[in-house]
């Protein structure tokens, strides 16, 4: 159920000291020749969501077709997702606790965007954006959000396994999607920040539950790919299969040293010398590990940087 949604959706045309909101009237052509847009902005105010609030019945969707080591038939439920306001107690106060989440002021922005601009050559780029991080501040609200999943093995309940995630704020973050060598190709910024995000598995009954695994301060800065130097790809094969990858270094310089360096001076040695010093990383902070109570405590991963990876499904 979804009740209490407000969905705007503006293009901005022009820059004014005052706001004005009014009935969308339809452009003739020639009005619509002026018109500078500026994308859509998306703001959903007073929002919750809620499915699948029973753990008997009432389940989102099934994933099936999984099998035990033995052949058993194993299905995967998830019997509640939740978007609520903070202070959600874990899925318990959802419908009467809204948030808002983006700003008119600092909205979630769909938009094409000049690919000179992002290290993209004469191309247009698709921007999906999450609200803008300002002066280090974050300024859209910051949800609760949780699922809960059940777990079925030859048509037997056998326990719910449940994840929970506090004040979550991914300000900061974008999807940027082009078309590239016959395939579509990208850049993902992830900025999540979050005081706490819970895991632990219950019963059938999502009782009895056993020890919770805590993950406190969590602060997580990442970025996969960087332009059409190194972007990365999704793609389906021929097969069916599906495959993710941030492309490969190799063959980006085009003379080696004695050292197995980039030499200075060739081609490619500037924009690998501007990837490892500027480039795309990884920071991932954790304040506190913590299990049935025992803390194990902080972890931090500064500076990683990917040179190749990929993902692919297989048939099991």
């Amino acid at each position: 159920m979804i009740p209490n949604i407000k969905l705007l959706v503006f293009m901005t045309v022009s820059l004014s000291s005052n706001v004005v909101l009014s009935d969308l009237i339809s452009l003739e052509d020639t009005e619509l020749s002026h018109v500078d847009g500026a994308g859509i902005g998306i703001v959903l105010e007073d929002f919750v969501f809620e499915a699948g609030e029973s753990v008997d019945g009432g389940n989102t969707f099934d994933i099936g077709g999984l099998k035990t080591s033995s052949g058993g038939d194993v299905v995967l439920s998830i019997s509640q997702l939740y978007i609520a306001g903070a202070d959600s107690n874990q899925g318990a106060n959802v419908i009467n606790n809204p948030v808002n989440i983006g700003r008119l002021t600092n909205p979630f922005n769909l938009e094409l965007i000049d690919g000179n601009d992002v290290g993209v050559a004469n191309k247009a780029v698709f921007e999906f954006a999450a609200p803008k991080t300002l002066n280090g501040s974050r300024l859209s609200e910051r949800p609760d959000m949780g699922i809960r999943f059940d777990l079925e093995i030859d048509g037997n309940r056998a326990q719910s396994l449940e994840a929970h995630v506090q004040k979550l704020s991914i300000d900061g973050s974008y999807l940027r999607l082009w078309g590239g060598n016959g395939r579509t190709e990208g850049e993902i910024a992830f900025n999540i920040n979050t005081p706490q995000i819970d895991f632990f598995a219950c019963d059938a009954a999502g009782n009895n539950c056993g020890e919770t695994v805590t993950f406190s301060g969590v602060d997580i800065t990442a970025q996969l790919g960087s332009g059409d130097f190194q972007p990365v790809t999704f793609e389906v094969l021929s097969e069916g299969q599906f495959v993710f990858d941030v492309a490969s270094l190799q063959g980006k310089c085009a003379s080696v040293n004695v050292s197995g360096g980039c030499s200075a001076g060739s081609g490619g040695f500037t924009e690998l010398n501007e990837f490892y010093t500027s480039g795309p990383r990884a920071d991932i902070r954790i304040d506190d590990v913590t299990v049935g109570g025992t803390s194990f405590g902080s972890s931090t991963i500064t500076n990683l940087q990917i040179q190749y990876l990929e993902v692919r499904s297989r048939d099991l």
